[in-house]
């Protein structure tokens, strides 16, 4: 049945290419009739009125060679000089083509911006789970994935087992499919627990915080012990301590909150580790896409209170403070304790007193050479010579006069009186 149906399309191919063709042959022809008619109609034009009469005269003739003789040969001739004028000048705007370089194209160059803003990112998950998956798949996915980042794989781990009690492992899962390594200076474990893609990410301290951040439409149990603290980058936090929780949300958190993917649908911080649940059509690119943020929040997790407080220990040795002993009576009262007065070291004087030096009386203690005066080396201090005063020639001069403040009232004449 097949061939005869190929050699039915070949006939067919066939028969359409003859008849394309014969009707390539017959346009040229058709077209050279149509302007000769058309070069007839045009003549008579000229002459309206003897035209109308030759016109019932030319429908009983049908051949065309009739109304071609009757025609002068030397009317058509300058007829067809201005067909070619009119070809000239559809010729001549042949060159305006040239402006095509005109436009300019390379002003739109600044549109690409919207270009590097490639948001179509969840298109992955679309290829990894679409509802059936072949055996293993999962599997060779996270082996391939951890070999890329040099992660070691294993199946089954039993360190891990029962080393989280909440969220995804609260109904007591194990994990699976474990691809282990470390990044951002911090272990790491991407796994597969209760059905769900986890990863998992030490934080160095162990604290009895517990804090859950759920993202807004995810619905899960929750603990008796969790109480909702508040609304944070489209997730619901929640926690032991709401006071200890409240301060841990600082901008680390909050920013590594908002960069999560959207595949990851809960977050949560138990004894020294901080994990992320994903839903079941995350794919390697979302894993690689929550590392960064889950480091943040392993970073921020040094401002949960810690288990147990740390010791105080010295580079250098110090000295050990004695215990007190305290007798039974001692402890049944309480009674103010009396300071000591300080015992004043004994002070033992010569017997006969010293002999300090004094300026009252003259005294030569030990040999000294008399020189005459001005006969060493070391200049007068006061050789008589007046001293040179600078001066700017501002000088305000000084009577060396008693006050004369009680001379101002007026002197009484002894005559006066006696008169």
């Amino acid at each position: 049945m097949a061939p005869l149906l190929i050699v039915v399309a070949l006939l067919v191919i066939a028969a359409g290419v003859a008849l394309w063709l014969s009707d390539a042959r017959e346009r040229p022809s058709t077209d050279a009739t149509d302007t000769t008619v058309a070069a007839d109609f045009v003549e008579p034009a000229e002459p309206a009125e003897p035209a109308r009469e030759a016109e019932p005269v030319e429908p009983e003739p049908e051949p065309e060679p009739e109304p071609v003789e009757p025609e002068p040969i030397p009317e058509p001739a300058p007829e067809p000089e201005p067909i070619p004028e009119p070809v000239e000048s559809e010729a001549e705007p042949e060159p305006e083509p040239e402006p095509i370089p005109e436009p300019v194209e390379p002003e739109p160059e600044p549109e690409p911006a919207p270009a590097p803003t490639p948001t179509p990112k969840p298109a992955p998950r679309a290829h990894r789970k679409s509802g059936l998956q072949f055996p293993g798949a999962s599997r060779r996915e996270r082996k391939a994935w951890a070999e890329g980042h040099g992660f070691s794989f294993a199946k089954h781990s039993d360190e891990l087992v029962g080393e989280w009690q909440r969220g995804a492992a609260a109904a007591g899962a194990t994990p699976k499919d474990i691809a282990s390594g470390s990044i951002y200076g911090h272990s790491t474990h991407v796994m597969d627990l209760g059905g769900v893609t986890v990863i998992a990410m030490d934080t160095g301290r162990i604290s009895d915080v517990v804090v859950d951040m759920r993202r807004e439409g995810f619905h899960a149990d929750s603990s008796a012990d969790l109480v909702t603290v508040t609304e944070a980058e489209g997730f619901t936090v929640l926690g032991t301590h709401a006071g200890a929780v409240e301060r841990f949300l600082d901008v680390r958190v909050r920013t590594a909150l908002s960069s999560l993917p959207e595949a990851v649908t809960a977050a949560w911080f138990e004894s020294d580790w901080v994990l992320a649940e994903m839903d079941r059509s995350s794919a390697a690119a979302e894993w690689d896409a929550t590392l960064a943020p889950l480091a943040l929040l392993a970073d921020a997790a040094r401002t949960l209170p810690p288990e147990t407080a740390d010791q105080i220990e010295f580079g250098f040795a110090t000295r050990d403070m004695p215990e007190q002993t305290l007798t039974p009576e001692e402890h049944a009262q309480l009674r103010p304790v009396t300071r000591p007065e300080p015992e004043e070291p004994h002070v033992q004087r010569p017997d006969e007193p010293l002999e300090m030096p004094t300026r009252v009386t003259g005294a030569v203690r030990g040999q000294v050479d008399y020189s005459d005066l001005g006969g060493d080396e070391v200049a007068p201090i006061a050789d008589g010579a007046p001293e040179e005063r600078p001066t700017d020639l501002t000088r305000v001069r000084r009577e060396q006069a008693p006050s004369s403040i009680f001379d101002d009232a007026p002197t009484k004449d002894p005559k006066k009186e006696e008169e």
